[in-house]
Order: C-alpha cells, then structure tokens, then sequence
C-alpha cells in the first residue's frame, strides 16, 4: 500500500456519514481534555473537504457535539459548583481569554454569549460567567449551539476556499498544510 493509496484510504474515512459525528462527539471531549483543539481542526476541515456537498451538516454535527460536552459541564457545575470549573480546569484561568469573557460577559450580560460562542476560544469562562449571573441552562446551551454552528459554518468555508484563514482559528502551519493537501 503506497502514499496515495494511504490518503485515498483517509479520504474514504472523512466522507463516511458518521465520520462528522465522531467528530462532533471529539469535540465535545474536548471540552474536558483541552488538548484535541489542533487534530480536531484537521479531522473536521477533513470532513468538509472530503464531502464539500454537507460542509452545513458537518457544520452542524461538530456544534451539537460541543454542545452536548457543556451541557454534562453545565450539569456537574449545577451539582458541584462553579469552584469545580476553577478545580478541575486551572489552566483555564490562566488564559487570555478568561478575563476577555468575564469583561465582555459584564460590559453586555447575555446578548456576548452567542458572540463569544462563534469565537475559537475554550468555553469554560462562558460557562462559567453565565451560571454566575443565573442564565438559565436552555438559554446558555441555545447560545453556544447558534454560536458553534456559526463559528464551525465559517471554518468549512474557510477549509473550502481559503485555508490558510485558518490561522484564525489556532491552526498552525503544520495543520493548515495538511487540511491544503486534503489529508
């Protein structure tokens, strides 16, 4: 088995129909081992490009599989207390990004958290700011599914027609080669 037999292979795999929910459901692990951010980018810019017709259900899958790990976030939050986002994820508040949230989350209250959603930031602090201020779950859950779907519709383009954008995104040199090569 040669090279392009090995990235036919990889091809078929990303165009199969349950290869963006494995993917989607990646994503929502990944809201617990903060470390699938750079494969995950590769994995679903392959799923875009291996089947460009369904970038929108790819889109789609990624988003609720996200949502479903902050849902069991949120879940063990209402049970444990917004100290456990604090325990569990201490690098978390070692991000720019946490204190970016909590500003945006103060300055405009629950209209940023669709925003903050659509951004390629982890979304502890959202999670976090938004139990603190009582946002109701389904409102949280909503937000961050219409922010995904739009974060993720942008990426699918981005891999279609302009992937060195993907920077943007957190891809690295490294990864953006590879999505440009199809693999």
């Amino acid at each position: 088995m040669g090279w392009k037999d090995s990235l036919e292979g990889l091809r078929r795999f990303a165009a199969a129909p349950w290869f963006p929910l494995a993917v989607g459901a990646l994503s929502g692990l990944n809201l617990f081992a903060l470390v699938l951010s750079a494969p995950l980018v590769v994995l679903y810019c392959s799923a875009v490009l291996a089947n460009p017709r369904r970038w929108f259900g790819t889109a789609v899958a990624n988003a609720v599989g996200t949502v479903a790990g902050c849902l069991v976030l949120v879940l063990l939050v209402d049970v444990k207390g917004t100290d456990f986002v604090k325990d569990s994820f201490p690098s978390t508040f070692q991000s720019k990004w946490w204190k970016w949230t909590e500003a945006t989350m103060e300055t405009y209250g629950p209209v940023a958290t669709v925003p903050i959603a659509a951004m390629p930031i982890i979304l502890h602090p959202l999670i976090f700011f938004a139990k603190l201020s009582n946002m109701s779950d389904a409102v949280l859950l909503g937000s961050i599914l219409v922010g995904r779907i739009l974060k993720y519709c942008i990426m699918a383009q981005m891999a279609l027609s302009a992937p060195a954008a993907l920077r943007f995104f957190g891809a690295s040199k490294d990864t953006i080669e590879k999505v440009k090569k199809g693999e």
